[in-house]
This record gives structure tokens, sequence and C-alpha cells, in this order.
């Protein structure tokens, strides 16, 4: 998320300062009392199964999906700004997997996030409708910009000022429809496992880092949107290059669901009045367009705190179309070249993070408008968000899932992720709860500038690296201990 406010001196100057014209977003909060957060476990805890509830299932993996449209109506409040027209529709999507112990849920939204205590709503909605337990659930955003804050928390008292960030209508409305929709899959035709298949493929031209450094060890701030010349002009920085793909056949041969994985910043174009998938919408419209070898198609946006399509953006719809497409010919490669990988039982591992924020927050009264009731809903709530977590879903011996239930995560942790376990199919997904805002890695605290790392965007401590990496390798501890080349 990037953030622009005209009543923010210090936030006006640092965009100036960065040497990229960057929109941003502005937050409203109104205070409520959290539940507990749903990844409140010890950590390293290996989830108990979930009771299977699908009948007929004695034993081999079963799975169904769904997907809804969330479209918001006109004026509907967007991330930015008010909704005045659809550019194309947005969805609510996942998968339901069950082999007859456990049952897991991944869900991926066309929000830019859903925060706070939403997120915990969202998740024991999900573990109820599909018959499971929280823990199993996987709930992450693509975080596309011309999109839905799903945070009523967020929205203004009475008598604060600022504008409402989502209607309590389209809340409701809104989860109401995902809520019928699981229940409906899940109590509907569960098709049999016959393959899993995966596949990898390096994409270029896509994915930069935003934090360059220069020979004086300044960074050079290379925003999500369309750059200057100079800055599209740096190297393309610490990335992950690789688009991942997990594809389940069933029985018949008939290919159920894609599930799609790159790490990035969604967003080619925003703050433009009118709701929209942006680059993975139009990728997966491109895979449709050229491919109808798989009923459904799904999106996960990986670790990409710092890394968007800042080089390659060149504004506007035909960036959207044109990164668009290359995201999707690369879904398409990947879909062209899966191999089959062996079966197995689901196993989810979900680890505890402990989240060091800054003592130093400044308070409420330090911003004006909608961000001081973000910032104020974060200090009054804050021991609710202490503790986030990491989660693995493994399907069979060599495939694997990593979900972090946390903001805007630096790609360093999935680089270390994949570097655990190097010879195991890893695919990633970010954007989680949006409370926590960026997570940073140590060494990028210590450099000299950039967005991400500001007081604007981060609320952490530097020590979130240690406690964030220590808890990623104890969740593929096992994995690590007993490798299976065979």
């Amino acid at each position: 998320m990037e953030i622009m406010k005209k009543d923010n001196v210090s936030r006006r100057l640092f965009l100036q300062s960065s040497g990229a014209a960057v929109a941003g977003v502005a937050l409203a909060t109104q205070v409520s009392s959290p539940a507990p957060a749903q990844d409140a476990v010890p950590t390293g805890v290996t989830v108990p199964a979930a009771q299977s509830a699908a009948s007929g299932n004695p034993g081999g993996l079963k799975i169904v999906s769904f997907k809804v449209d969330v479209t918001p109506p006109i004026g509907e409040p967007l991330a930015y700004v008010p909704n005045e027209k659809v550019e194309t529709p947005i969805y609510v999507s996942g998968v339901v997997l069950d082999d007859g112990t456990t049952r897991a849920v991944w869900v991926s939204c066309d929000y830019i996030y859903i925060c706070g205590e939403s997120y915990n709503k969202w998740v024991k909605m999900i573990a109820e409708q599909a018959g499971t337990v929280g823990e199993n659930v996987f709930l992450h955003c693509v975080h596309q910009h011309d999109s839905i804050r799903w945070a009523p928390e967020y929205n203004p008292k009475s008598g604060e000022n600022g504008q409402p960030v989502v209607s309590p209508e389209y809340c409701a409305t809104s989860m109401n429809g995902v809520s019928e929709a699981i229940a409906k899959a899940v109590s509907g035709s569960w098709q049999s496992v016959g393959k899993l298949l995966t596949a990898e493929t390096r994409v270029a031209g896509l994915a930069s880092n935003r934090r360059i450094i220069d020979e004086k060890g300044q960074v050079l701030w290379r925003g999500s949107g369309k750059n200057p010349p100079a800055l599209q002009a740096l190297p393309v920085g610490k990335i992950d290059p690789v688009l991942r793909t997990v594809c389940f056949e069933n029985t018949e041969g008939q290919r159920i669901v894609a599930i799609h994985f790159y790490a990035t910043h969604p967003m080619a174009a925003y703050m433009r009045k009118m709701v929209s998938t942006d680059v993975p919408g139009r990728a997966l419209r491109h895979v449709a367009e050229h491919d109808n070898s798989v009923a459904l198609n799904i999106y996960f946006t990986g670790c990409s705190g710092d890394v968007a399509f800042g080089k390659y953006n060149i504004g506007g719809i035909e960036a959207i179309e044109k990164l668009g497409k290359r995201l999707g010919e690369g879904m398409l490669q990947n879909l062209r070249r899966l191999e089959e990988q062996p079966l197995g039982s689901l196993e989810v591992k979900r680890v505890a993070v402990a989240v060091p924020f800054n003592p130093a927050i400044k308070p409420a009264s330090a911003y004006t408008g909608e961000h001081a009731l973000e910032r104020r809903y974060l200090l009054e709530t804050i021991d609710n968000w202490r503790q986030s977590s990491v989660a693995r879903l493994s399907i069979g011996r060599k495939v694997h899932l990593l979900s972090f239930n946390l903001g805007e995560v630096f790609i360093d942790y999935q680089l270390f992720a994949q570097s655990l376990i190097p010879e195991h199919f890893l695919a990633t997904a970010d954007y989680g709860n949006g409370v926590y805002w960026y997570i940073p890695t140590k060494a990028a605290f210590e450099e000299n500038g950039g967005y991400e790392t500001s007081e604007l965007a981060c609320v952490v401590t530097p020590e979130i690296d240690g406690n964030l990496r220590a808890a990623i390798r104890q969740c593929f501890a096992e994995i690590i201990n007993s490798p299976d080349i065979f």
C-alpha cells in the first residue's frame, strides 16, 4: 500500500523526495473490541485435524471450489476514492480440500485488504461454513488498489471527521454471498483428486524491487506506478522471478482448479474512481481467452512489500493490458508444462510469530483525517495483534503452500523459505491481516531512506526479522530434518 494525503506535510515531503509520484490510501477507524486473533496458537503447533464433513470420503483427497462476485455498487467507497465505474467485476475465489481427516480452505479476495477484527470474522465464517477449524483457513487478499478496503472498524465513530472506508451494507452483502457460496460448495458434489500437478516458470518484464541502493548508500525509491525514466533504468533488484502453479485434476482427467502464485504488488493503475481486478484479473482473463483446460483459475499474491511493477509500468489501462497479458502468458506456460507430484494426505502446521510493535508509534493526535482514525484503532487494540502466524499446508510429501498472516511482507522472507526446502515445490501467499502494514527486514531498517520503513508505513521494529525467520524455519522443521528425495 502506498499513501499520500494532502493534509499531512511530512508524507507529502517524503513522496516528493522519493522522485516518484504515487497516490495512496487514507485510513479511518471505528474502535471495537476484537475477539482474540484466530492465529493465537502455541509456537510450532501442527494443528489437530478437523473432523471431515465430506460424506463418502474414506481417505482419498477431494476438492470443491467456489467463486463469488463481490463487485461494489456505484458510489461505494474504494480504498482511495469513490467507485464511479466498474472496469471489471471483483471476486472472492477459493478451494476446500479434504482428505477424510483434515479439511483446509484457501481463499483469494480481490480486495486491497481485510483488516483487524474483520479478518478474524472472515476466518470464523469461512471455517464454520466449510466445516473445519480457523487454523485451517488460509485467507488472503490480492491487494489491488482500485478495490475495497474491507475494514468497517476503520469507519469514523459518531462525531469524528472522515469518510467511511466501507459501508456496512456492502460488508453484509459481500460476506453473506461468500458464506452462502462456501456452504453450497461443501454441501454439493465433491470431486476426487486423481492427480496433483505443479509447474514453475521464470517470467521477465514484471516484478522489480522498489528499493534500489545507490553508490552513496541511499535508497532510490521506485514506486508501483509509472516512474521517471531514470528510475525505470535502474536494475531490477531483488525479486522472486518464478511464477508457480498447483493444479488439481479429477479421476476422469479433468483439471478442476489451477492456483497461481507470483510475488509483486499487483497494481499498474489506481485512484481512478473505478473498481478493477487490475493486472492479475487481466492475466486470468488472458488465460480464459486462450485455454479452456481448467475449470477455475485462482491467483494469490506472494511476499511483495518491496516489489512492484515500477520498472516496467508505462501507466494507465495500457499498462494493465501489457503486464496482465505478460503475467497471463506465464500462467499459460505453466498450464502447458504441468508435472505430476505424489498425492498424499494434508498437513497443516501453524506457527506463532511475536509481533514487536514500535513503542514510539505516534499517537492519533499526530495525524489528521482518516489516517488518524486508523492509527488510533491500532493503538487502542494493539494487544490483540501482538501475535500473528505463518502456516504451511502440505499436500503429500513434496507440495507445500506457505501463508503469511501479516501485512506487506518483504520478498526476502519468501526467498528465505524457498532456501529451506529447495528440492520441494513451495508457493507463497501474503496479504493476510492488513492491520500489520509493512514487514521489512532488519537490513532494510538500516538502509537510508525508502517508504516501507518510514513511520508512515511501518509500525514494527527490526526484531520482527528474527522472529519471522525463526517461525518460517520452524514451520518446515520436519521437512528440513527428514528430506524425502525418492
